[in-house]
């Protein structure tokens, strides 16, 4: 099952927010994804959230007064079940296709997520974190023995159908993940 919610979250941060919100309400472990949504007023985004279990209920009792888009995919239905104001709808739909799909999103949680601490080789990255793919910006392969200092903080992106981490290089022969967990606004010293 799959709910996608659009509450026209400004930023990923205030969509992580939410995320964390809905994740402790549904208790169960998810894939829980931003997605940018274009088009409209502004870009924002959006929220997903996959798992195996019913979803819509508790995520229903969160978001009961808050106005947003809600697309709700369960197995073997032949449409969505929407909900919300039209322009969130859409939002929504968006998102929902994209983490059936696995084309786009930003993964903030998903099975192994717990497991990427500390600095760690690629291939234990791969095998024992749910990462399938890593690659240094510009799409460069990653080698198995390459160190990564995780930071703490992993925000891979799904893309045909894999969680690909970006990485960057950083001091000491490391690569680091590319969204740091603390960003610094382009342009925030002028």
């Amino acid at each position: 099952m799959i709910v996608a919610v659009d509450a026209d979250s400004r930023d990923t941060a205030a969509a992580d927010h939410l995320l964390y919100e809905l994740i402790e309400a549904v208790n169960q472990p998810v894939v829980a994804c931003t997605h940018m949504v274009v088009g409209g007023d502004r870009p924002h985004v959006a929220v997903s959230l996959a798992g195996a279990a019913d979803l819509a209920d508790p995520i229903r009792a969160v978001m009961a007064d808050r106005g947003a888009g809600l697309a709700i995919t369960r197995p073997g239905a032949s449409q969505p079940e929407l909900s919300g104001p039209s322009q969130l709808v859409r939002g929504a739909y968006v998102a929902a296709v994209e983490a059936a799909l696995g084309t786009a999103g930003r993964v903030v949680r998903w099975p192994g997520h717990d497991r990427g601490r500390g600095v760690l080789r690629a291939t234990e990255l791969r095998s024992n974190c749910g990462i399938d793919r890593l690659e240094v910006l510009g799409g460069l392969p990653v080698p198995d023995d390459a160190l990564v200092d995780t930071l703490d903080f992993l925000r891979p992106v799904r893309r045909d159908g894999q969680l690909v981490l970006q990485l960057q290089p950083a001091a000491g022969n490391l690569l680091i993940p590319f969204e740091l967990q603390h960003q610094q606004k382009c342009c925030a010293d002028h």
